[in-house]
């Protein structure tokens, strides 16, 4: 598998990945501010958030019906969706864009599920690897913490309560997440990972995100060119009619 960059594309693709409650999408919302304020051509695109499937796979967590291959087929159908429609016409004009997760979302997710890897890759081979991949390292319990501070309780796919791997949701979830890190890190060199303590501060973080950036992408290529200022029009305006003359007509 190859970058989008050696593949030849103007446009660089950014990805981050992490466990639930690491910090992952405040850290990229930061980034794409910061690109944003340099007048830079950005776009974002989050995991399973393809119109296709957003419904279905909303239907399918209410009423807990997905199976580990059925939620495998659906994200994959939301990556190609987007992969398709979104983020290859965009890297092609040369733009910059950030993904909230990527394939290795799958990977992780998909295999610790029981999916066989093989097949879960395979779903997968269609799509480049991105230019450069955040993966924000966190421990069980301050992901947990961080979960608990913004919402009342777990979500039940969020926790693997499918997987039964506990009748208590937050031992299910450190065992489920725990198992998901250990698939993590051993991607982080296959895929060359830069991986970041998500225990630091969020300002911590973000800086050393935005040095990385600096130094391994010329950013001043994905600047918007900016818009002359129309010139004023040559021609005489022609003289208005009164209301009275247009009476008269």
């Amino acid at each position: 598998m190859k970058t989008f960059a050696e593949l030849g594309f103007p446009g660089r693709l950014i990805a981050v990945e992490g466990l639930d409650g690491s910090g992952k999408s405040t850290q990229i919302y930061l980034l794409k501010r910061w690109l944003e304020l340099q007048n830079l051509k950005v776009y974002f695109s989050e995991w399973n958030s393809s119109d296709i499937v957003k419904a279905a796979t909303s239907k399918g967590k209410k009423r807990e019906l997905l199976t580990p291959t059925t939620f495998s087929l659906i994200h994959a159908t939301d990556f190609a969706d987007r992969y398709e429609r979104h983020l290859v016409p965009l890297l092609r004009a040369g733009y910059l864009v950030l993904c909230d997760r990527y394939i290795f979302t799958a990977f992780a997710r998909d295999v610790v599920r029981g999916c066989p890897p093989e097949w879960v890759r395979g779903i997968y081979n269609f799509a480049a690897l991105p230019d450069l991949t955040f993966f924000f390292k966190a421990d069980l319990e301050v992901s947990l913490q961080r979960i608990l501070d913004g919402r009342p309780q777990l979500k039940y796919f969020e926790a693997g309560m499918d997987l039964r791997l506990s009748t208590d949701p937050y031992e299910s979830f450190r065992i489920f997440q725990g198992r998901m890190l250990e698939q993590y890190l051993a991607m982080s060199t296959e895929f060359n990972f830069l991986v970041l303590d998500a225990n630091q501060l969020v300002e911590a973080q973000q800086n050393m995100v935005r040095e990385l950036v600096g130094r391994r992408l010329d950013l001043g290529k994905f600047r918007q060119a900016e818009r002359l200022p129309a010139r004023p029009s040559k021609e005489t305006p022609k003289r208005q009619k009164t209301v009275v003359q247009e009476v008269a007509e």
